[in-house]
């Protein structure tokens, strides 16, 4: 698996943010952030964006593509001090199932002490939910068996220990990252009640959480693909809106 990394230019040690692409689990790349990479890195970060496994038909990539992710905030501080980043101030951002991803990362044990800024844009946050609102006929891929290799039925446990909301919910105290959750309020992948919900959740621990709906957007614009006339750069809207409240949050946080 490799990774992509924009460096700031200046010697000085910076805070870095590991990016996790959307795609379902099932396509995407790391090259989706070649937009926010150049630009965040102009303004200081230093970012890493990741490649995880993708399910498929026949093999789903729970729990391998979790550890894809792990394996990558252990090779970003591991290599910290060759890359000028200081491993104090490590942030992730994350778009549709990077942001379920990213939002494990301040969840989980293993990860979340690493994890001080969380930025998660039209992401998936209650798995179990997912899964329901995807079967068929609204759609016939069925992402979430085919990252789980169960239903959720079959695999209660398994879904709600990978689900952010869930995991927030059985925390016995609130996680220690701050959040910025932006979701555009006409998106019909992953409708924003999604976001809504872990936001609520997040508040009702007492969480620094900041929310931000977008009006009249949907789904794919945050992450720049060729292929993708949905998909933005940074300086298109509504990019161009979000960018100085991210910006600002960062400096905030980091």
């Amino acid at each position: 698996l490799c990774l992509d990394v924009y460096l700031p230019t200046s010697a000085e040690m910076h805070p870095a943010l590991l990016c996790l692409h959307g795609g379902a689990w099932l396509r995407g790349s790391k090259g989706q952030y070649k937009s926010w990479g150049p630009w965040l890195a102009e303004r200081g970060y230093a970012v890493v964006a990741v490649v995880y496994r993708q399910s498929s038909q026949v093999s789903p990539v729970w729990p391998g593509v979790w550890e894809d992710v792990c394996r990558a905030l252990d090779w970003l501080v591991a290599n910290a001090c060759s890359l000028s980043v200081d491993p104090t101030r490590l942030g992730t951002i994350g778009d549709s199932v990077g942001g379920h991803m990213a939002a494990m990362l301040t969840l989980d044990a293993t990860t979340a002490k690493r994890i001080r800024a969380m930025v998660g844009v039209y992401g998936i946050y209650d798995l179990p939910d997912w899964w329901r609102v995807t079967q068929a006929p609204k759609r016939t891929d069925d992402p979430v068996k085919r990252l789980m290799g169960k239903s959720y039925p079959e695999a209660k446990a398994d879904y709600e220990n990978f689900s952010p909301l869930h995991r927030l919910q059985n925390l016995p105290g609130g996680p220690t990252a701050a959040y910025l959750i932006i979701h555009g309020d006409q998106d019909t992948i992953v409708h924003h009640n999604q976001s809504d919900r872990l936001i609520g959740a997040l508040r009702d621990k007492n969480v620094q959480v900041e929310a931000m709906l977008i009006p009249g957007s949907g789904h794919h614009w945050f992450t720049l693909a060729d292929d993708n006339p949905a998909r933005k750069r940074v300086d298109e809207e509504p990019n161009a809106t979000v960018a100085p409240v991210l910006l600002r949050f960062l400096e905030h946080v980091l």
